[in-house]
């Protein structure tokens, strides 16, 4: 089924003009960094590239994420490398249902899901990565977002579902494979290969393949984790899951949602038009259709 929405007029602000051309002034200096690197000291670019790739953009929380804080209870949960701080709402006596930032977001940003997950009868819990918002560090990597997923579930034990968005619900679809008593998932936008990602930054910088390639090589050595284990075709479960993907998705295209939905026996596709990569978190019938599919499935 698709949701047929119009993207809204938009004329760009002064302060959105400023931003573009800082952005676009920012991004050719990387390309020009990167370029000269790469041909004077190679070790030095696949460094600098690393360190991009693993450095997840932050910004300030704003009043309505605030807000949504004090309505819910701290829920710290430790993790090898610390604490995780996450957050639970509603009462710990009833289902559970855990919300997954993606790359440079928040729990909060996934918060409009809350009140009416609430109101079905869940708890939720949501929580910031490491690297991300309040549980904070430098780093971060598919790799830390799944062991903070994994920290999460066994800490609360019986968990009935999950809402993931963009990496967070690549991250969603392996926990769901590795763990067939969660009854549920809803992928909102999420890729299908890590490797693919790479390749689509290392597109907007520049970046010869050999460089990109070789940052690789140098990620997967230190987690010692290969990327092909983040493919959409390597996870695969039994439980209803629910894939939402916009059409006009520019970070994260629309067949990486397909894929997920192809490889997944019980899934199926939600297909949007014109709410992008992070709309589709504030949208009403985006919300109503992942809440209506995780009740539909309760046990």
């Amino acid at each position: 089924m698709e949701l047929n929405l119009k993207a809204a007029f938009f004329w760009p602000t002064k302060r959105t003009i400023v931003r573009s051309v800082k952005f676009s002034a920012g991004l050719y200096l990387q390309r020009a960094v990167f370029r000269v690197l790469w041909q004077v000291s190679p070790q030095r670019a696949i460094a600098r590239a690393m360190r991009l790739m693993l450095t997840p953009p932050r910004q300030a929380f704003s009043d309505a994420e605030l807000l949504t804080l004090e309505e819910a209870s701290l829920l710290p949960v430790p993790l090898i490398s610390g604490r995780l701080i996450a957050w639970r709402w509603g009462r710990v006596a009833d289902p559970a249902v855990v919300l997954v930032h993606g790359w440079g977001g928040r729990g909060t940003q996934l918060r409009g899901f809350i009140a009416p997950l609430l109101r079905q009868g869940f708890s939720v819990v949501a929580f910031d990565a490491p690297g991300h918002g309040m549980t904070g560090g430098r780093e971060s990597s598919l790799p830390h977002i799944r062991q903070a997923l994994d920290a999460v579930l066994d800490h609360l034990g019986a968990v009935h579902a999950i809402i993931g968005h963009s990496v967070g619900g690549a991250v969603a679809a392996g926990a769901l494979a590795r763990r067939p008593a969660i009854g549920s998932a809803v992928l909102i936008a999420p890729p299908a290969s890590l490797a693919a990602s790479s390749r689509r930054m290392a597109e907007k910088l520049a970046w010869p393949e050999p460089l990109r390639a070789a940052m690789q090589r140098r990620i997967e050595y230190r987690f010692g984790v290969d990327w092909s284990e983040f493919e959409a075709e390597r996870v695969t479960g039994e439980q209803p899951m629910l894939v939402i993907h916009d059409r006009e998705d520019r970070e994260v295209p629309f067949s990486d949602g397909r894929r997920h939905v192809l490889n997944w026996p019980g899934a199926r596709l939600q297909a949007t038009r014109g709410l992008g990569h992070r709309r589709l978190l504030e949208d009403p019938a985006v919300i109503e259709a992942a809440v209506d599919f995780i009740s539909g499935v309760r046990s």
